[in-house]
């Protein structure tokens, strides 16, 4: 599979990471992407450096990946972009209703790979779309003005993966980029990428196969907590109300009883809640002023 080659590229391995977790859940196209792009050779190679083969992330990824689809469902909106969607199969399987329009949005040769991907498994669909983006851009990159979308009716718009390894400043970028888009359409932004400093040392303490395995993925991707990860949710509810949002935070537990991944991977259910008691899914709404 070819990847990214942008100044962004190094993060892109992550999507092969977590297209191999979710081969072990019940989530449509899983198994399928996740052969097509051999992610488990890579996940192999990636694990020779770790002593603990477990893989206990999985618990976080099929979370997620379920309380974001119980998100949307509740705001009930019919057109969804989805940013850095890299091998998510979120869009096709939402795009099996004819009454949505999805936008697929990651860097140029991510999105190209992915295309292709889909084409293979579903073939083409006329309201699954795919589009270059760069999150971070300024000007936005965004599709702000395209016939595909109606600007009278509401957009979600879906983060899945991306903040966590963007810096303070490059965060602000995708907030103005979404607030701008949100500012055209209406609607909500949902996101799970605003995970604390505090909320990590409670996982990882949780779970030490899973602090050994974001060790490892912040050296493979070139960042680190420091530089990208909020102290507290009170940072986190001062900043985004400074980029003109309001948020509510949903607890992840809420899909506790919907995980398939643990018994397939050999994960303990008390781990599985542990982990999950301290991850949320976030939905940001303009504030009336903006």
């Amino acid at each position: 599979m070819q990847m990214p080659t942008s100044s962004f590229d190094k993060i892109s391995p992550t999507a092969l990471i977590m297209a191999y977790a979710r081969q072990f859940t019940d989530i449509p196209y899983s198994q399928e992407l996740a052969q097509l792009v051999n992610a488990q050779a890579f996940v192999e190679r990636l694990q020779k450096q770790q002593s603990d083969k477990s893989f206990e992330i999985a618990v976080l990824f099929e979370g997620r990946y379920k309380a974001i689809n119980q998100m949307i469902a509740q705001f009930r909106t019919t057109q969804i972009i989805e940013l850095a969607s890299g091998l998510l199969p979120r869009g096709m399987v939402m795009s099996q209703d004819p009454g949505i329009v999805f936008i697929e949005s990651d860097l140029p040769a991510m999105i190209s790979s992915k295309q292709q991907l889909v084409k293979q498994l579903v073939g083409d669909r006329s309201n699954l779309h795919f589009i270059a983006t760069d999150a971070t851009s300024q000007p936005s990159q965004f599709p702000l003005d395209v016939d595909y979308l109606d600007s009278l009716t509401p957009i979600t718009v879906i983060s899945e993966g991306l903040l966590l390894y963007l810096t303070l400043n490059q965060k602000q970028h995708v907030f103005t980029n979404v607030r701008e888009l949100l500012q055209v359409y209406g609607g909500v932004w949902i996101t799970p990428d605003l995970m604390t400093k505090e909320d990590l040392s409670r996982i990882r303490g949780t779970s030490p196969a899973l602090q050994k395995f974001s060790q490892t993925v912040r050296v493979m991707t070139g960042t680190s907590d420091k530089d990208t990860i909020f102290d507290n949710l009170d940072q986190v509810r001062q900043f985004t109300s400074e980029q003109g949002f309001q948020l509510q935070a949903y607890s992840m537990l809420n899909v506790l009883d919907q995980l398939t991944c643990l018994e397939p991977l050999g994960i303990n259910p008390a781990v599985a809640e542990s982990i999950l008691t301290d991850s949320f899914v976030f939905a940001f709404t303009l504030m009336p002023s903006f």
